[in-house]
């Protein structure tokens, strides 16, 4: 039976509910299916939700019935671009998540977004199918690739990269950067973010966020360059690494086999609206919304 869910705003009090209602319903839908859910506890998903929730609360929704939290679901602004999820539900096949969606989209449209972008998980049809029914397209493949912790590669130094650390005034360039290949105006995420910065001749060309282990966003005008910024970043974390990697440019897949990642699932970036100009060589963030 399908159920008739009252949308409202979530709650700075519901943050806690949220997070373990989001992995309680990853870990349903990945576990038969042989696959971890985005994070490795309720306790981590609830970090996920507050830390966007202190960003930007207005895109974050919450669906009850008779009192009871059923779903949750998050859209984020930035700029001409709305980045949405995650999103989920506590009972699946009850029409939950597709209401959710729409208002997810709705307000998306509201702010005068030219296009929604969003990843999801190719291990899941049944969210694919949800995406795909409200006219999302694939855009990019993404490989999630990890490497176990041990000696990091030996960094090529030549073609006069310059790799250091983030810097306040950084900042502009990078967004300057970030938005003319992406399109995205994530002034807080890179702030957040960002811990390493390439230039070339004095001139930024790539970028790379790092949180322990987890590596991205990051971008670079080529591949050679960001397989620069995500050596050093090996170095630096000395610890099991994993990342997303757009697989748009042919030989980044290449690039990362010879870091020692190996592949472990397959994720897709989604579109609705006007589509991507550029897919950079880049590493789509493990914040599921941070694109």
């Amino acid at each position: 039976m399908r159920l008739s869910p009252d949308l409202r705003d979530l709650g700075p009090s519901e943050l806690e509910a949220a997070g373990g209602l989001l992995y309680e319903a990853f870990a349903r839908a990945a576990g038969p299916r042989g696959y971890l859910p985005p994070w490795a506890s309720a306790g981590d998903a609830t970090e996920a939700v507050r830390a966007g929730y202190a960003q930007d609360r207005e895109g974050a929704i919450a669906a009850e019935v008779d009192g009871r939290l059923v779903g949750v679901g998050f859209v984020r602004r930035r700029g001409e671009v709305a980045t949405l999820g995650p999103l989920a539900t506590a009972e699946p096949k009850r029409g939950v998540g597709s209401t959710l969606l729409d208002e997810l989209i709705s307000r998306a449209d509201g702010w005068g977004c030219q296009a929604i972008r969003l990843y999801q998980d190719a291990w899941n049809p049944d969210s694919f199918a949800l995406y795909a029914g409200r006219s999302f397209a694939v855009v990019d493949v993404v490989a999630r690739i990890e490497r176990p912790a041990g000696q990091a590669p030996k960094r090529d130094s030549s073609r006069g990269l310059e790799i250091a650390a983030f810097r306040p005034e950084d900042l502009t360039e990078l967004m300057e950067l970030d938005l003319r290949l992406t399109g995205l105006e994530r002034s807080q995420d890179l702030t957040a973010l960002v811990r390493l910065v390439a230039r070339r001749r004095g001139k930024v060309v790539g970028f790379l966020g790092m949180t322990g282990g987890l590596l991205g966003p990051a971008l670079a005008l080529d591949v050679a360059d960001l397989g620069g910024l995500v050596a050093r970043a090996l170095v630096d974390a000395g610890t099991h690494a994993t990342a997303r990697l757009s697989t748009a440019a042919p030989t980044a897949m290449l690039a990362a086999l010879g870091l020692g990642f190996h592949v472990g699932e397959v994720g897709l970036v989604m579109s609705r609206g006007i589509q991507p100009h550029a897919r950079p060589p880049q590493l789509y963030s493990l914040v599921p919304e941070v694109l």
